[in-house]
């Protein structure tokens, strides 16, 4: 609404507090240079790296914890699987003596 009275963009973003300093500076640039349609490419491109980068960055942080739950699932199981067996054979043991 502001906008259509007139005011510059940059401002609307920066009164919003909706976006970070980054944005607010690179359209004013824009605004003032009359490239704002190249700033906000530039601005896509920034975020779009900084989001692949992010990803990476998780999935580097999950691989090694999913492979430690997956470890300790698999030694829960093999000792649902040993103990009662040990048992049986202590059983058998004790009783042949």
């Amino acid at each position: 609404h502001d906008v259509m009275e007139g005011r510059p963009v940059s401002e609307c973003l920066a009164e919003s507090g909706l976006f970070p300093p980054l944005v607010v500076r690179m359209v004013s640039t824009g605004e003032k240079t009359g490239n704002l349609e190249e700033m906000l490419g530039e601005i896509k491109t920034h975020y779009e790296r900084e989001i692949r980068y992010m990803t990476k960055m998780m999935t580097v942080l999950i691989e090694p914890i999913l492979t430690v739950c997956l470890g300790l699932m698999i030694l829960v199981f093999a000792l649902g699987v040993f103990l009662p067996m040990w048992n049986i054979m202590k059983l058998f043991r004790g009783a042949g003596s």
